[in-house]
């Protein structure tokens, strides 16, 4: 005999007042736990229909099977109690709460149970019922009366009949249904005349691992792994539970310029998969979960060991051999390397892998700001290694071939002046706080500092004729490009290589377009690179020949031309006819034109 206190898990009633909040009461859960009762009672087909005008006078939704029905309606109100037989209960883990996705809206049942003998041909039936229930029912204040029913199906099965709210029309009620269907076991009709034959119509279905490249069974599910499949997103459902789905985060195969691998589970017969109760909308985390996700990673190893071409990244490969499979190493291939740019939303096309042919190549493993990157980019393709560059991919470490590359760890930029060498930063500092910066330095040089994976080390000089000096991000008044003297580049180009260095359009909700806002930055792009590389005036003419071009253009009459002078404040224009415009085109140098 002992005195120590004890206590034992109860429900207290206080808790009925409580289950209409067990489900959202939305279409989806609605018709998801009605197919799965059906399932249960072993129907063969579903069919749901829709009567009423709709609009103000809200749908009626009926979905009937042919099941075994249900013998005790008192069930229907007992939470926890189902009526399932026990292997069903212990292989599905059956709740017993269904109903309660009803429970706010209400709902009427109709239902006639197999006769004990009775046959599908309806030899023997046995009585039906009908229990109308509100949400008072629901939530135990009051009793709800069971009728007798000649109506009940025949020879056996269950009809469950509910209102639509008003924002829920027959398009939102047959998507709602469709979604629950689409990867249920059984065929589901849907019928709404006169918009559907009478009887109705199948909706469509599909098996869940429609489209895998390759399936195991294990322990109660079945895998189905996926290459380059939409099923890819981190929200997207990669379980089906019998036609619910939901997302328990199965792994999927981390590759280097390969396919993408996912994998995706169908449940059969796993009581060790704990789903969180009543809608099983998540997946317990319990010990199983975690061998359940690492039975999908090896499913997806050995989908990715029969595939030519699988290029794992090393992680993959050596969990994978960690794991008794071998999967085929990435060929000795890498994406060049390529400048990058200002404007980040400029989504251009990623250049593709590139055997690595050359025994000189370099991986960049510095990710310089776009306008180093862009002045070193042309350095480098004066100097003929470009073909040497390529991206740096962190997913390939551990691979002899690519630990073997020597990397480029740092650029340094050197600018001469006056038969001074300085680093582009030590320039900047000497020429900061808006004193006028001397923009023809007698030489730019680019020095690479390489690191072999030994830890020796060397410099690769590349000669440049164009740098960036100031602040790498920046408005193109504050940009400031170095050319040397000998340079060969022209206005348009350095105006492009403006552009790839520093546009980047403003999101603010009082700037104008991303089309307008990269019109003026072009223009002042190609009058800063003219006044560098030519001369003043030469910028002044292209500028007011690229505003009379772009402002003036549509006032001129088609087929004519007109003569623009400016003298002070005074403009005169003169509009030519179309025979003198002609001649004049005709007799115009195009060394005169603006």
């Amino acid at each position: 005999m002992t005195d120590t206190p004890t206590i034992r898990a109860r429900i207290d009633g206080s808790a009925l007042k409580r289950v209409t909040r067990s489900y959202s009461a939305a279409l989806p859960d609605i018709f998801n736990e009605t197919l799965q009762n059906a399932r249960r009672a072993g129907a063969t087909r579903v069919r749901a229909s829709l009567e009423g005008p709709g609009c103000f006078d809200r749908y009626g939704v009926s979905i009937a099977d042919d099941g075994e029905g249900v013998r005790d309606p008192s069930v229907l109100l007992s939470f926890g109690e189902n009526g399932w037989d026990q292997a069903l209960v212990e292989r599905e883990d059956a709740a017993g709460m269904g109903m309660l996705s009803l429970a706010r809206r209400g709902c009427a049942v109709l239902s006639r149970p197999r006769a004990a003998g009775g046959d599908s041909a309806g030899a023997k039936t046995s009585a039906g019922f009908r229990v109308e229930l509100e949400p008072a029912h629901f939530l135990g204040e009051a009793e709800a009366e069971i009728h007798p029913a000649e109506d009940a199906p025949l020879p056996h099965g269950t009809v469950v009949s509910f209102r639509a709210e008003q924002h829920e029309n027959a398009h939102r009620i047959r998507e709602a249904l469709e979604a629950a269907a689409r990867h249920f076991p059984l065929p589901v009709w849907f019928e709404h005349r006169p918009h559907t034959p009478a009887g109705g119509e199948p909706l469509p279905r599909r098996p869940f691992l429609d489209g895998a490249v390759h399936t195991e069974r294990w322990r109660g599910v079945v895998f189905g792994v996926f290459k380059n499949s939409r099923r890819a997103g981190f929200n997207d459902p990669d379980l089906n539970f019998h036609g619910l789905t939901l997302n328990v985060r199965l792994p999927g195969a981390d590759t280097a310029h390969g396919a993408n691998w996912n994998v995706a589970a169908d449940f059969e017969n796993c009581p060790d998969l704990e789903l969180v109760l009543p809608a099983r909308k998540e997946a317990v985390e319990t010990p199983f979960l975690a061998e359940l996700r690492e039975a999908a990673r090896v499913a997806v190893f050995r989908a990715m060991a029969e595939d030519p071409d699988p290029r794992p990244s090393f992680d993959t490969w050596k969990k994978a051999k960690d794991a008794g499979i071998g999967i085929a190493p990435p060929p000795a291939e890498l994406v060049p390397w390529l400048p990058g740019i200002a404007n980040v939303d400029d989504w251009r096309e990623a250049p593709k892998p590139e055997a690595l042919e050359a025994a000189d190549a370099l991986v960049v493993a510095r990710d310089p700001d776009p306008p180093e990157a862009q002045a070193f980019w042309r350095a480098a393709r004066r100097n003929g290694i470009h073909g040497r560059l390529f991206e740096m991919d962190r997913r390939l470490e551990g691979f002899g071939w690519y630990d073997a590359l020597p990397r480029v760890k740092d650029i340094a930029t050197e600018i001469t002046l006056d038969g001074r060498t300085e680093t582009l930063e030590a320039f900047n500092k000497r020429h900061r706080g808006g004193k006028p910066m001397p923009q023809r330095p007698g030489s730019i040089r680019f020095r690479a500092a390489v690191e072999t994976p030994g830890g020796a080390e060397s410099e690769t000089a590349l000669p440049a004729d164009l740098a960036f000096a100031g602040e790498d991000w920046c408005w193109i008044e504050d940009a400031r490009p170095l050319v040397t003297p000998d340079s060969g580049i022209d206005p348009q180009t350095l105006a492009d290589l403006l552009r790839n260095a520093y546009f980047s359009p403003s999101d603010d909700c009082e700037a104008d377009s991303w089309e307008t806002q990269l019109r003026d930055f072009e223009r002042d792009a190609l009058h800063l690179a003219t006044r560098l590389l030519v001369s003043d005036d030469e910028a002044r003419k292209r500028t007011i020949a690229d505003t009379v071009a772009r402002e003036l253009f549509w006032l001129i009459p088609a087929g004519r031309g007109a003569d623009i002078a400016v003298r002070g404040r005074d403009v005169s224009v003169k509009l030519l006819d179309p025979e003198a415009d002609t001649e004049a085109e005709a007799e115009a140098d195009p060394a005169e034109e603006p």
